[in-house]
């Protein structure tokens, strides 16, 4: 299925569930869009727990991730894979527990991935080094050539959707987001950075991640899609931010991970020197594999949403 053909399935999908419940929603609250099926850690961790403390995060934008492991997965293998996942970050990488704070596998199933993840704020890891200021989402899968699946960018979109109204962080672009990195091979500690509320890895770190095939759709279906599902009035996908005049010197890749090199810095980000001024910053309805609940705000309409089609490691990046 081409791109502008799974485009068009999820936004048209999403316009037409959401015609049917405005139409018989009345005028209950608006209250956000429920969250979606996620499995707890302990259906998959066996055992397996952090390391240490874990540290909260200031949560002001979402990062999307692939996990590079080999798209053989079976329903299954997913709870092995992610144990093989937290065996290999806590064991070579060195990170106290899984990196991420979510995963979505092949099959529309959500997976709370680091500890805490579902309680709260959870600051993760990452390939590259943590600039911080985000929770890490990944797809369970190699989508260097290959396209997620049409149930596993349901389920992303969904998950986006509802982090993005936990933390209220602005998917229509209303407000600028910057932050001062903690320190990435992209952007140094201490460099100013203002970004996109849903980016790929590669934005923020020296990486591939999430994948040639995936990395497009980030930006063209999976923030217009979760944008949707939230009733922002944008339709449009958010216009780039400026590129900045000067970036920091990317370091040299020198993980076996990274061997696939890096694009051009993504014109979505952009920094200042450290200290220059940065800006403001159960109703479901089966379609497909997407479900949506829906709520009328008195005199406001508001569309939020869940993708319920969700029922419910090969080195990850």
């Amino acid at each position: 299925m081409s791109g502008v053909s799974r485009r068009g399935m999820l936004i048209a999908g999403l316009g037409a569930m959401a015609a049917f419940g405005l139409a018989g929603a009345g005028t209950s609250a608006y209250a956000g869009p429920a969250r979606p099926a996620i499995h707890p850690r302990a259906d998959w961790a066996g055992g397996r727990s952090a390391s240490g403390t874990l540290k909260d995060e200031d949560v002001r934008f979402l990062i999307i991730h692939h996990s590079e492991s080999p798209n053989t997965e079976k329903p299954g293998s997913i709870p092995g894979r992610l144990r093989s996942f937290f065996d290999y970050h806590t064991g070579t990488k060195g990170w106290p527990d899984v990196a991420y704070n979510f995963f979505v596998d092949p099959f529309g199933e959500i997976w709370e991935g680091r500890t805490g993840s579902l309680a709260g704020p959870v600051r993760g890891d990452a390939t590259g080094g943590s600039q911080g200021y985000a929770q890490l989402c990944c797809f369970v899968g190699d989508h260097t050539a290959s396209l997620p699946t049409d149930a596993a960018m349901t389920a992303m979109t969904a998950l986006v959707a509802w982090l993005a109204d936990r933390y209220r962080i602005d998917l229509a672009g209303s407000q600028s987001i910057a932050f001062t990195s903690r320190g990435s091979n992209r952007w140094p500690k201490g460099t100013e950075v203002t970004t996109d509320p849903v980016v790929g890895h590669r934005d923020m770190s020296q990486t591939s991640c999430p994948g040639e095939a995936l990395y497009p759709l980030v930006r063209s279906q999976i923030l217009p899609g979760a944008r949707a599902l939230l009733g922002a009035q944008a339709t449009s996908v958010a216009a780039p931010l400026p590129t900045p005049a000067q970036s920091p010197k990317a370091s040299a890749l020198t993980s076996s991970e990274q061997t696939r090199g890096t694009s051009a810095p993504p014109p979505a980000i952009s920094t200042e020197p450290a200290g220059a001024e940065v800006g403001e910053s159960g109703l479901r309805e089966k379609l497909g594999d997407l479900a949506v609940p829906l709520a009328v705000g008195a005199g406001v309409l508001g569309v939020g949403a869940i993708a319920g089609g969700v029922l419910s490691g090969q080195k990850p990046r």
